[in-house]
């Protein structure tokens, strides 16, 4: 980034800061003053307004060096944002400085602009609703009609060269990843780069001709183009979404599959995935738009980084969330593939239920503990701890049990999903059915096999039994039951066995895991 000396410096910067912080400053004087700063603007709240101006900086994708620049988009800002928040965006008004102090509008020379917007409730934003489970099925079908008409209405991009706008898109794949490399060895392991980088790559070669077409049957259009879940209020107006990205024409004016894919990606991360069905479902109905769904997987993996670099770049304090649309793109690659299944076992208090819980949010799969599908069997409320010698664990019970559990993973593996079982699967018999199912459904099987010396396996099992919080019963006399009657994993061949010292990290042995599967699987092309 470079600063640029056209108007005022940080000095200056700051001294507008502290007058805008001032209830005095506004016509209106409000009771207090927020602000909020990103890596690009100022935002004040003043009592029901809000008032925005733009830093004197330059990064390599915008330009805000100059007032005239400054002043340019915020109009653009104004303009744009209309189209799907008219009431919320009221005007742009000069900051001058009148008689040595600044004043709002004013007779002077203008040194700055300010965008002056209604103020929406912050607990009808999106973020707050996912967060305090408030969204509804209808909820997400008025979104969908909102965008479906906005989408409908927006203009096609000027340009009808499908070649054009497909280098456009791989250049700014490219630039994304370049603007991540930084921070390898921070939050981005470099095999972790390599890995996403890779994944665009492949899905832009398979996907560059429907690219092409696309763009040539005008489905790239002047649309919002950073359309995430922060952007999104349910008013009591009906349905606002605000702040679309008014610096960058080309990159707003995209496939209508990359608009979409921001809002997907978003929700999901936000913890709403089971709100994308409907959203999606009601969008279709209204718009006809057959080669979407082909392009949402690079979209997502684009629009994650997107929002991890966002993050990055607004300062240490949103490290964590950077790296959480990190690990989406690392998770959305791994569920791009064909489905597979894992079998992480060992003997109770091996650590294998901690490794699949880990593996389980890295690979983006679902994890199926055997004792919680055993309690639910047996009818057994939480983690109420049960006796070793009680009928919920007989052999006819355990079978029952590994029955179950292996039911409930051709599931997912039907619908496409890989899925993670935890269990100890100590004898041949679980083992074998397992196997069963594998060559069923013509999926891949691999065993993570975690151990972990007496001394450290009965450190653990005395602090679960002293916490008394886990769905496992497992305790010392268990683990020395089974260390007696384990059958040994000789049917596993090496390729599809990783045998796992538990005693390391959950981090280093998931990631582990992740390099073993990897290497096993056939990459995605």
């Amino acid at each position: 980034m470079n600063q640029s000396d056209d108007t005022e410096g940080p000095a200056a910067a700051a001294d507008l800061i502290a007058a805008m912080m001032q209830p005095g400053f506004y016509p209106k004087p409000p009771a207090q003053v927020t602000h909020k700063e990103t890596h690009i603007s100022h935002l004040f709240f003043a009592g029901n307004l809000v008032f925005k101006i733009k830093k004197n900086v330059r990064y390599a994708f915008l330009d805000y060096g100059t007032l005239a620049r400054r002043r340019y988009f915020l109009n653009e800002e104004l303009r744009l944002n209309r189209r799907l928040a008219p009431s919320v965006y009221i005007g742009v008004m000069p900051i001058c400085r009148d008689d040595g102090a600044w004043r709002l509008g004013g007779w002077g020379e203008p040194e700055e602009y300010a965008l002056v917007m209604r103020r929406l409730p912050e607990k009808r934003m999106l973020p707050f609703l996912l967060q305090t489970h408030q969204v509804t099925v209808e909820m997400m079908r008025e979104l969908a009609a909102v965008l479906a008409r906005f989408h409908k209405e927006a203009p096609r991009a000027h340009t009808t060269d499908g070649a054009a706008y497909r280098a456009r898109v791989e250049k700014q794949w490219r630039e994304n990843l370049a603007d991540l490399a930084p921070f390898i060895g921070g939050w981005i392991a470099r095999h972790e780069l390599d890995r996403v980088a890779d994944f665009g790559s492949a899905l832009l070669q398979r996907h560059g001709e429907l690219l092409v077409r696309r763009a040539e049957a005008g489905w790239v259009r002047d649309a919002h183009g950073d359309l995430h879940c922060e952007h999104v209020c349910f008013a009591p107006e009906g349905v606002q979404i605000f702040d679309c990205l008014e610096f960058d024409a080309e990159l707003r004016c995209c496939d209508l599959a990359a608009e979409m894919a921001f809002l997907l990606m978003d929700l999901e991360v936000h913890g709403g995935a089971a709100l994308i069905e409907p959203l999606q479902s009601r969008y279709r109905e209204l718009i006809d738009d057959a080669g979407q769904a082909t392009l949402l997987p690079f979209f997502k993996c684009y629009r994650a980084l997107v929002r991890a670099k966002v993050h990055a770049l607004r300062g240490p304090e949103d490290v964590a969330t950077a790296a959480r649309y990190w690990r989406y793109a690392l998770r959305l690659i791994w569920r791009s593939g064909p489905p597979f299944l894992v079998a992480a076992c060992g003997l109770t208090g091996s650590g294998k239920s901690t490794l699949a819980r880990e593996l389980g949010e890295r690979l983006g799969a679902p994890v199926l503990n055997s004792d919680v599908v055993r309690k639910n069997l047996a009818g057994v409320q939480g983690a109420r701890q049960v006796a070793f010698a009680a009928d919920i664990y007989s052999q006819g019970m355990t079978a029952r049990t590994y029955n179950q559990l292996i039911r409930e993973a051709e599931k997912y593996l039907s619908r496409g999903s890989s899925v993670i079982l935890d269990a100890t699967f100590t004898q041949r018999e679980q083992r074998d059915k397992l196997a069963q199912l594998a060559r069923k459904l013509k999926v891949p099987l691999f065993f993570i096999h975690g151990v972990a010396s007496a001394a450290v396996t009965r450190a653990r099992l005395a602090a679960r039994t002293a916490a008394a919080n886990d769905i496992s019963d497992g305790r010392w006399e268990i683990y020395q039951k089974q260390l007696e009657t384990q059958e040994r994993l000789d049917e596993v061949s090496a390729e599809d066995l990783l045998e796992l010292n538990t005693e390391a990290a959950p981090d280093q042995l998931a990631t582990q895991c992740e390099k073993f599967l990897q290497r096993r699987l056939a990459p995605v092309h």
